[in-house]
Parts: structure tokens; C-alpha cells; sequence
């Protein structure tokens, strides 16, 4: 925490990307065995863990799609009770990314009303 706190004197907001990689393929035999490839999930991870582990508020904005049309996420990480800036600064990333988002073939939306 040391170190975070040393930076948030310089800085509001840590930027980095959500993940280290957009999404992996998924192999079939994840559904009766499960995923448990580590080096995949320290890529998705990698950038995560902090924020997570150490308790600051931190918000993931969509901006943009890799080649294959996957997400691509970018994180700011706040400092101790920074929500109000981290929510500033994310509306303005939105509006400055905003394009039409795309879904993908299985997308259900959970909260349509029929």
C-alpha cells in the first residue's frame, strides 16, 4: 500500500488496462472440466489484483475492440475515497469512447421487461 500511496501524491488516478489480454478462447472441455490454465488467468488478472487486494475503488470503462472483436477495458484505479473522482473522470472516458457497443450471438438481457 506503501507505494500506491506514494504515487497517489503525484497522481488522482492510476490508469492502466482492465486486463493484461481481451478474452481466450474457451476449449469444450472447460465445460465438463473446468479452466484452470494459471498463465491465462494472470494475464486477465494482472492488472486487477492491486485495487482488488489493497481496497482502493477502481472502475473498468469499455474502450474499443481488439481485432477479433473482442472488449478492451481500461482501469483507474482511485485513491482512498475517490469514488466522486473516479466516477467523473469514467463518465468522461465513456462519452469520449462512446460508440455503439456490440453484443455478442448468446447476449440475453436480464433485466428486459416482456
Amino acid at each position: 500500500m506503501h507505494h500506491h500511496m506514494e504515487i497517489f501524491k503525484k497522481v488522482d488516478v492510476i490508469v492502466t488496462p482492465t486486463t493484461g489480454m481481451t478474452a481466450p478462447k474457451i476449449p469444450s472441455s472447460a465445460l465438463s472440466y473446468g479452466e484452470t490454465d494459471l498463465q491465462t488467468t494472470g494475464y486477465l488478472m494482472r492488472f486487477i489484483i492491486a485495487a482488488n487486494l489493497l481496497g482502493f475503488p477502481a472502475i473498468s470503462i469499455p474502450v474499443g475492440y481488439d481485432k477479433q472483436g473482442l472488449p478492451i477495458g481500461l482501469q483507474l484505479i482511485g485513491r482512498p475515497w475517490g469514488e466522486a473522482t473516479l466516477l467523473r473522470l469514467a463518465s468522461a472516458v465513456e462519452e469520449l469512447y462512446a460508440k455503439p457497443k456490440k453484443r455478442p450471438a448468446s447476449f440475453y438481457d436480464v433485466l428486459k421487461t416482456k
